[in-house]
């Protein structure tokens, strides 16, 4: 399930909690990179090995530089006086006394990277007390996104950012990694990244059988920390709560709203928003179209197909008269 399918299953819910039964036959994975289903999957497990992996392949942690365990900490990071909270998806501490910062981001906004330097900021801020020296331990930052942050970097899918002074690392201490998801996609469609066999490479490979619930590879199929994933964040796993609060909060999909309308945007960046957002709202008409047509296909009524999607009846049969391949 990709992102545009899981809004839509979120306002499916919205309208009748007994449409997630619907999506589960539709939908064999739930959406990785949704707040709640990446917490389940990598925090809530025992040992945190998918995590761990994760972790590793993407910093390319190897040999002894490898993390062995992660003890998980309180994600928040509460302001004082009128500062801001700090809530990160996952917060923890190796087997060698260093900061791993996780966190997930599915949509762009103008202030994604003053986020990211508060965020690192306030752990640092936390590190030395009182009668303490001022050594710090080494901070990883690792931000996954489901959109493109680097475009003047079009190849490249993992990005190493680090404080530079004449050519040398200032602070080598603090690493900050953000991983492209979708432009490795577009780079794996491409055949560019065919010859990629790094660990990064095999991870975006298994994440996209789940975001674009393709068969999956025999290579994939053979990794046990793979099968492990795949089975962790089938959509019959999670339980109807979780998505109650994610139809609640609508997190992203108010981040969603605001880009583009930031104090002191361009014209030009506010007419591209209003053509991405135009762009997410038909794919997730697209796939609300899509679930009324298979609802129709396995006999609920039109009056029923109607009242749950808000569609006149004269809409619902132009969707019935359709082939499956029209209504996309």
């Amino acid at each position: 399930m990709n992102r545009t399918q899981h809004y839509s299953l979120l306002k499916a819910m919205e309208i009748d909690k007994s449409n997630l039964l619907k999506y589960q036959e539709l939908y064999k994975y739930a959406y990785i990179l949704s707040d709640g289903i990446f917490k389940i999957v990598f925090a809530e497990e025992k040992g945190h090995s998918l995590l761990i992996s994760l972790v590793n392949a993407m910093l390319n942690l190897q040999g002894d530089d490898a993390i062995k365990d992660i003890t998980l900490e309180m994600q928040e990071f509460p302001g004082v006086f009128n500062k801001k909270d700090c809530i990160l998806d996952i917060i923890g501490t190796t087997n060698a006394g260093e900061k791993v910062l996780v966190e997930v981001q599915q949509q762009g906004d103008d202030f994604f990277r003053d986020r990211v330097e508060y965020y690192i900021s306030r752990v640092i801020e936390n590190q030395v007390h009182t009668s303490e020296k001022y050594e710090l331990p080494r901070i990883y930052f690792l931000g996954l996104l489901d959109f493109e942050l680097f475009p003047e970097e079009p190849q490249k899918y993992i990005h190493h950012v680090d404080e530079m002074c004449n050519g040398r690392k200032f602070f080598p201490k603090i690493q900050k990694i953000f991983v492209e998801i979708d432009k490795f996609f577009e780079l794996e469609k491409a055949g560019i990244t065919a010859s990629d066999n790094s660990e990064a490479a095999q991870w975006l490979r298994a994440i996209k059988v789940i975001v674009k619930e393709e068969p999956v590879p025999e290579k994939i199929m053979q990794n046990e920390t793979f099968r492990h994933l795949l089975d962790s964040v089938k959509l019959i796993n999670f339980v109807e709560e979780l998505f109650n609060a994610e139809v609640k909060n609508m997190t992203d999909l108010k981040a969603e709203h605001e880009i583009g309308f930031s104090e002191g945007r361009a014209e030009g960046r506010a007419q591209g928003f209003s053509e991405g957002a135009a762009e997410e709202r038909k794919k997730a008409n697209e796939e609300r179209l899509e679930m009324a047509r298979a609802m129709l296909a396995e006999g609920d009524s039109i009056e029923k197909v109607a009242r749950i999607f808000k569609l006149s009846e004269s809409e619902v049969l132009a969707v019935q008269a359709k082939p499956a391949a029209q209504s996309k």
